[in-house]
């Protein structure tokens, strides 16, 4: 048995090392549209602006330190809301988006507030984190408010017939360049000579999804985004929100249905004809997550990949392609960086994190969140990390890492998907 002093002298440094980098992020203002907005930057230099799912890793983290910050990070989100319900992935609160980078941002125009495109919708889960943590009724209506209204704007404009919600383009998934991408997209795949060329179709096409699936555009069904949204409906049943728990369950089967490969025993991501991309990718692991998954699919995704140290766990997790598949590679690989294609980045253990201790998987949970607190006291707070030796790579101060806050306290107070009995009513199908 490991010595406790030296665990807890870690666990301390990352402690006050997380807690210190969120507060040197912290941005605070009033925003081009007139609206107080606070949050914490990614990067101070790399990162400056509000990232809509950084945001929430950041949020999951401040509430455990300061949950009043929390509730004014995911404010600032809502702060940017359309009034059809709509928010965007990036927020540009205090200068438009860098002249450099319009041509591959997802603006109309340099002068947009926001991006026109949403990143994975987990906000009515972290909200509800939140308000068990701030105990306040007019952050709750707040959140009854503004989040059924994103909801409904993603019901309206990305779901179809399926009963899953679409992306039309990779950033949307918050996995930029992941290998899964590469057969539909080819050369415009992220980081590639066509990237532009297929941000500026989304751009004539108005970013619509009805107008992408007709011009036989890029779509997918990913789930990650899927899960995210389920979530952001646990979230919202847990603040007092009518239906979102059958909604919540609705979507889940709904994965089961159209994107679980039953051969291979994990999701995944799917395209319009009905067939699924053949990449062994972290999005894949990410419904485990969720309490109304069938529990034989729950044990195959745990057992068969997310415990696999020649899959999702090896020394350093949680990987974002698994270490057996072709495409898995240990770095960025190029001088313009294509992420998400192998290394460990702070947004994937905060959905294996809940699915291991829903499933009484406590023992590994902790084995798992102590590797990442070795690693960021090793290695520092940075951006990703190879899954193989621990090397840290990116930005040096990558404040989302803070999230390994959330991810210790939830050792003792599990949240709020861990917490909940499975659906009442069986499924109507056998995956």
């Amino acid at each position: 048995m490991r010595d406790a002093a030296p665990v807890h002298g870690v666990r301390n440094r990352v402690n006050r090392g997380a807690t210190a980098l969120l507060g040197a992020n912290w941005r605070e203002g009033i925003g081009r549209n007139g609206a107080a907005y606070g949050y914490t930057c990614p990067d101070g230099e790399k990162y400056p602006y509000q990232w809509f799912w950084d945001s929430l890793m950041h949020a999951l983290a401040w509430a455990e330190v300061d949950p009043v910050r929390a509730a004014t990070e995911v404010r600032s989100l809502v702060a940017a809301q359309t009034p059809d319900g709509f928010i965007g992935h990036t927020i540009f609160w205090d200068a438009p988006v860098r002249l450099a980078r319009a041509a591959f941002y997802n603006v109309r125009s340099r002068r947009d507030l926001t991006t026109a495109t949403i990143q994975p919708p987990f906000i009515g889960w972290v909200w509800a984190e939140i308000a068990e943590r701030l105990h306040d009724d007019a952050f709750l209506a707040e959140g009854l408010q503004a989040i059924p209204r994103y909801h409904g704007w993603i019901e309206r404009n990305r779901v179809d017939d399926t009963g899953l919600a679409w992306v039309i383009l990779p950033d949307e998934t918050g996995c930029d360049a992941s290998p899964v991408f590469d057969q539909p997209l080819g050369w415009k795949a992220h980081g590639g000579p066509g990237f532009a060329v297929l941000v500026n179709e989304a751009r004539r096409r108005g970013f619509s999804f009805a107008r992408t699936r007709e011009a036989g555009g890029f779509n997918v069904a990913c789930p990650l985004v899927n899960t995210s949204w389920a979530l952001g409906h646990i979230g919202l049943d847990a603040m007092g929100h009518p239906g979102a728990r059958d909604r919540a369950r609705e979507i889940t089967m709904a994965m089961v249905d159209h994107l679980w490969d039953d051969t291979a025993g994990i999701f995944r991501t799917g395209a319009p004809d009905g067939s699924l991309l053949p990449c062994d990718v972290w999005q894949g692991i990410a419904p485990i997550a969720l309490p109304d998954l069938p529990p034989e699919v729950s044990r195959r995704l745990l057992d068969g990949w997310i415990l696999d140290p020649q899959r999702f766990r090896p020394r350093h997790p949680v990987p974002s392609v698994s270490v057996s598949d072709p495409s898995f590679m240990r770095g960025d690989g190029r001088f313009v960086p294509q992420y998400w294609r192998g290394p460990s980045w702070p947004f994937t253990p905060p959905f294996v994190v809940p699915g291991l201790l829903r499933m009484g998987r406590h023992t590994e949970a902790a084995i798992l969140v102590e590797a990442i607190e070795e690693r960021l006291d090793a290695q520092g707070f940075r951006e990703y990390t190879d899954p193989l030796d621990g090397t840290g790579m990116g930005a040096r101060a990558f404040s989302c890492q803070a999230v390994v806050l959330a991810l210790r306290a939830w050792l003792d107070n599990p949240p709020i998907p861990a917490r909940l009995p499975p659906a009442t009513r069986s499924p109507s199908h056998t995956p």
